[in-house]
Formats: structure tokens, sequence, C-alpha cells
């Protein structure tokens, strides 16, 4: 190209489109290479680490995308769970319709509130859920009167139907332990091992928690366990038995109570009562220790029939231990034949082999032969001025009459023969 055609060409493009001037050699070309390819830029391998390094950032974000992401559904679901639902729940509680089927056995607990009743009835299938039954009970002021006790209601119960049977008598299984004024250990032992019943079973069916026999065997021979109260020791050591200590009242057991557990609720309620009265330190008023008041609170009881006379055989009994007379007590023969698995009522007393024959041995007899009630205690704690030593039927309601005549007394007893007032 000629220099006029390269100069008119750049006269022509005044603003360097075409070639600019800051090229190396001033044009499209090089001045000292003419005809040569055009340049290509090269890639360095810093380049290359920087791509991919871009590339690898790039990936870094969309997987951290992913798992912020995921980790966005996961609290979602976890807040509808623990929170919406729990609510959604509360105010439209689960509940079973009509009377339920089947058989369900449940416990209602001494204290127990709707709630915690409330759980137990759904563990056990009864309702559908917690919230429906405290429903039902909160609209029946009635369910405050729920007793403790074992229950016989049915699976998969409406709320309103599971409460109408806790409030019906029939559905509760008769279970509880009357131990009533009296009663020895082997009444005791035979409530304790009673099967629960039904609340309209037949007149003078024995009822309880159906314990196992051997193990309240075990547990009322297990004296020292049972922790009595240590002023009640017997010349310093504990009784051989548990007689007179378990308290007469009604008690409710589970089904799975411990009977040792059972029995010391009994001797726990036996140290509360003496603890409200002066039973124990009447004791020493009484010339006797806090056991032997015991014992013979524990013959008033089987010998007496009414309040009046308890303190009066207390009386006759400490008259004829201070003269040392043989008490020749009935009732303490009649414990021994219980003990010994026979009817006390077809022995002759006074022939009774044993301690407890207190017509030839001299004291009272080696424990108490019954469990005194309240009232029984309190003859024995505080009883009645006299100078009696005999007693005896004097009507056929069992009242006593009582005498400090040998003779008197006599006369008195043959009269209870022939009346058949309970004598001979």
């Amino acid at each position: 190209m000629r220099q006029r055609d390269r100069e008119s060409m750049t006269d022509s493009d005044p603003h360097g489109l075409l070639f600019d001037s800051t090229d190396d050699g001033g044009g499209f070309f090089d001045d000292d290479h003419t005809g040569e390819q055009p340049r290509v830029q090269r890639v360095t391998r810093s380049d290359r680490r920087a791509e991919r390094g871009q590339h690898a950032a790039r990936t870094r974000n969309k997987r951290l995308f992913s798992i912020l992401g995921g980790l966005i559904v996961v609290v979602l679901v976890a807040a509808t769970w623990l929170v919406v639902l729990p609510i959604y729940h509360y105010l439209n509680p689960s509940d079973y319709g009509g009377t339920g089927s089947g058989s369900a056995i449940v416990e209602v607990q001494q204290n127990d509130t709707a709630d915690d009743i409330g759980n137990t009835l759904h563990d056990a299938g009864v309702v559908a859920s917690v919230k429906a039954f405290t429903d039902a009970a909160n609209d029946d002021a009635r369910s405050q009167g729920i007793q403790p006790g074992t229950y016989r209601l049915r699976e998969h119960m409406s709320a309103k139907s599971a409460l109408a049977l806790l409030l019906d008598p029939a559905s509760r299984l008769h279970n509880d332990v009357a131990v009533v004024e009296g009663a020895t250990t082997l009444d005791v032992l035979k409530r304790l091992t009673a099967k629960p019943c039904a609340q309209n079973a037949p007149k003078g069916t024995i009822c309880g928690p159906g314990m196992d026999p051997s193990a309240v065997t075990a547990a009322l021979n297990d004296v020292k366990a049972l922790g009595l109260p240590t002023d009640y020791l017997a010349n310093g050591t504990t009784p051989t038995s548990v007689e007179g200590f378990l308290y007469p009242a009604t008690y409710y057991f589970a089904e799975n109570t411990d009977p040792a557990d059972a029995l010391q609720q009994m001797i726990t309620q036996f140290t509360d009562a003496v603890r409200r009265t002066d039973f124990t330190t009447a004791a020493q008023k009484n010339h006797i220790t806090p056991y032997e008041q015991l014992i013979i609170a524990s013959i008033a009881q089987a010998e007496a029939k009414y309040p009046e006379d308890f303190g009066k055989v207390a009386r006759v009994i400490l008259n004829r231990l201070a003269q040392n007379k043989p008490l020749q007590i009935d009732a303490t023969s009649a414990y021994a034949a219980k003990l010994a698995g026979q009817d006390p009522t077809k022995i002759i007393y006074h022939l009774a082999k044993g301690p407890y024959n207190t017509y030839t041995h001299d004291g009272l007899p080696p424990t108490p032969i019954s469990n005194p009630g309240a009232d029984a205690m309190a003859g024995a704690a505080a009883p009645d001025k006299g100078n009696w030593l005999y007693y005896v039927n004097k009507d056929a309601d069992g009242h006593l009459f009582f005498t400090n005549s040998e003779a008197a007394f006599e006369r008195a007893a043959h009269k209870c023969v022939i009346h058949h007032w309970g004598c001979g």
C-alpha cells in the first residue's frame, strides 16, 4: 500500500475507530511484521485458578441455600407439630363417641385431680384425650366427689360416659380395707388378700386389693422392719407381734401396694392417734408401760361392747394385777385359739394351752389380743375409779355388770347362763 493511500485512510478515520493509536505499532498490523496473524491474548494459570475459585464459590452458595431451605422447612414442620397442633387439639380435643366396649380397670388415687384422672383414663385407652375428660369434669360439679378406688370402665368411651361411670357407685370395685375395732392381724390378713369385688356384691362378701398372701404374712412377721413407735418396746425389745398397732380405720390401697407399706400406713395412724391424746403419757400414771396399757386396751375392746364399759374393764384388770390375781379372761384364750386355727367357740377357755391362758398364767398376755379403737384406748388410759374385781353380761344386749364380790359375780354369771346372754 502506498504512503498516500495509508495517509488517506488515516485521514478518513479521525477517531481511531479502525486503528487505535495506542496499539503496539499504531494499527491493526504491526509496522515491523507486515503480513502476520493477529495477536491472541494468553490465559494464565492464575486466571484459571480464579475461574475455578469463582465456580467453587457459586457451588458452595447453592449448597448453603439448599441447606438453609431445608432447615426452614424443618423449623416450620416442628413449629406446626409442637405449637400449632397442640393448640388445635387443645381447642378441639379428641373424643370418642358412645359408651365404649370391652372392659378397662382403672385406679383413682387419693387426692387425684381431674387432670390426673384424665391421664389415667387416657393411658388405659378409656378416653381419647385428657382434655376431653377435664372439660367434661369441669362442666359437672359432681366430678369433685369422685372417690379414690378401683373402677371397672370400658374402652373407647366418650369423656362424658367415662365420667358418668366414675360417679356411679356400681362401677367401683370394693377393695377398701376396713380395720374394725377389735379386728386381729388374722382379720387384716384376710382383708388385704381378698380380691376386689363389685359394689353390689352379696352382703358379707370380703373384698380387698388382692395382695399376695405369702407377701402379707412375711410383712406381718417382720415386725422390726415395720418401725413400731419406740415408746412401745416390750421390755426394751421389739414386740413379737404387730397386733394392737393396726389402727382401726378404712384404708384404700391400690392393687400393687406393697404389703409392708399398707401395714405401715396403719401403724402411722396408730402413732398419730397416740400423739393426739395422752395415751402414752397416761401409762406412767397407771404405773404400767405404754405397751402394757395397749394390751389392756385390746382386752377391753374384746370384752366390752359399749364405750361406757371400757374404762371399767380396764380398772378390773388393774385391780386384779395389783392383788396378784390371775385375770381369768376368756377373750385371751379365744385369741390363742384363733392363732392356732381353732374355732374359739369350741374350746374350754381355762384349758387352753400357752401364755394367752390367763386362768393358768399370771399377769397380762404377752401381746395385745386385738387392735383397739379410740374409745377402748381412752378407757385404758383413763380407767374408771372403783374396786371391782369381776364383770359379766347383765342383759342380752351385752351391757356388763361389775362387782368386787365373788358371790355376787357367781349369781350374776348363773343368771347370764340361764338367759343365754352369752355366758357359759
